[in-house]
């Protein structure tokens, strides 16, 4: 039976787009099993993987951890590719989320990128392109590539109309909750807001930890509040006020802000989180002491590992709705924005676009098959080879009305690391929520 999540993705990622692509611009038959290439892609890339000479390509990534859920597909892509084009040989250098966005931005900006790296559109990957330091690729998609994506896969990796990235997925935030530690102390699973303040109450009276996150890798605590500013917000005003046409002083940003330092206090989040890196974090909920986690849909794959404590426990749902919000429980955030870009300076464009297609259509199928993405190519895959977190996650967001880029991708430049820093002060509680948006409100100085 082939998975029926798959038929509405094209319309949920082209939602995706248009919730989230401001700055941006104006988006391949379906690859055999067992990851081989088409007769056109070869025939298109002028014959890049038969060459005769042995050609090595850099390829940084963010997945070289065997936690992660993407580990094993990345790991299969590679070796399938190198199978296929035994004269192109792949060196990974793999680095951890965060550090890796600084080392990314600082090889950027020295011209030193290696030939490809995996990066995130939005404004995240802006200054790049405008450093001239990416590959624009339009050249290369004209051989039924583009006939092969899944509508408005591309939207955010072009800029002024150009195309200078390829993604692989659809990700989205989602609450992973624990439903058997609920059922186990008779408590609710939440729905609204208020209902998640009871459940956090009962919880922590019981003395159980109600959430997990970590203040260390802030990203993660990204995740919460920028769910939580778009309940509060609805995805128009965040977007418009992320891009600078609107004011984090209106009173939806100051309502999140608000209810995330209430979670704060009322003791929702470990003790010590702050100093917390995200495995240390997420290791309680993984063996079953903490009911939730909210983090991004390839969570999926990582609570259904066949190591998993919880792998039949864990279902995601929707960020409650805020009564007094503005957002609503088919808005989320995410979207296609985990891409592959080429050096514009690499000594061997033929090749590294070959590989950065055949990666990106082959990771498409092989993360969704991890439960790690939705995929952003028309792949077709036997639902009971689908880990059910996932397949719950294509009926969670079937109604989707679409998808708000995390602000950590839609914010260019400084203006991400003024977010993080003031956010993790907020989870610290060393600015108020008052203080907080003033100090956001600064971006627009």
């Amino acid at each position: 039976m082939k998975l029926k999540g798959v038929k509405f993705l094209s319309a949920i990622l082209g939602l995706s787009m248009l919730a989230g692509t401001m700055g941006c611009a104006s988006a391949p038959k379906q690859q055999e099993a067992g990851g081989q290439s088409t007769q056109s892609e070869k025939n298109n890339t002028n014959t890049a993987g038969d060459s005769k000479e042995p050609v090595t390509l850099n390829f940084w990534h963010i997945w070289g951890a065997e936690t992660d859920a993407s580990y094993a597909a990345v790991k299969k892509v590679i070796a399938d590719f190198e199978a296929e084009y035994p004269q192109i040989k792949i060196k990974e250098d793999t680095t951890e989320n965060e550090a890796y966005k600084t080392k990314i931005k600082a090889s950027a900006a020295a011209n030193e990128l290696p030939d490809l790296f995996s990066t995130w559109g939005g404004g995240f990957s802006k200054p790049f392109i405008e450093a001239n330091r990416v590959l624009a690729i339009d050249e290369y998609l004209n051989d039924g590539t583009k006939d092969r994506l899944v509508g408005g896969a591309l939207a955010n990796v072009t800029y002024n109309d150009k195309v200078y990235g390829m993604t692989f997925g659809l990700a989205c935030g989602a609450l992973f909750v624990n439903k058997e530690l609920f059922e186990q102390n008779n408590i609710k699973i939440p729905e609204t807001y208020t209902e998640l303040i009871e459940a956090v109450k009962a919880f922590k009276a019981l003395g159980i930890t109600p959430m997990s996150v970590s203040g260390k890798d802030v990203w993660t605590i990204a995740m919460y509040f920028d769910a939580m500013a778009l309940k509060a917000a609805g995805n128009d005003k965040v977007v418009s006020t992320l891009t600078k046409q609107g004011s984090f002083k209106d009173p939806e940003f100051l309502s999140a802000a608000s209810k995330f330092a209430e979670l704060v206090s009322l003791g929702a989040f470990p003790d010590g989180a702050a100093g917390l890196s995200k495995d240390e974090s997420d290791l309680p909920f993984l063996e079953g002491k903490i009911p939730m986690l909210f983090n991004g849909s390839w969570t999926a794959g990582t609570v259904y590992r066949e190591d998993s404590q919880i792998k039949d426990k864990v279902i995601p749902i929707g960020f409650p709705v805020f009564e007094d919000g503005k957002g609503n429980k088919n808005q989320f955030t995410g979207g296609a924005v985990d891409a592959i870009m080429v050096n514009a300076n690499t000594k061997y464009k033929e090749e590294a676009v070959l590989f950065q297609k055949y990666f990106t259509e082959n990771m498409a199928r092989e993360g969704y098959l991890a439960g790690a993405y939705l995929p952003a190519w028309k792949v077709d895959v036997d639902e009971t080879n689908i880990n059910p977190v996932t397949v719950e996650l294509a009926k969670l967001i079937s109604d989707a009305e679409g998808f708000t880029l995390w602000w950590d991708t839609l914010l260019e430049g400084q203006d991400t690391q003024v977010y993080l820093n003031t956010l993790q002060e907020l989870l610290l509680g060393a600015v108020t929520p008052e203080q907080f948006v003033d100090k956001l409100q600064t971006m627009y100085e």
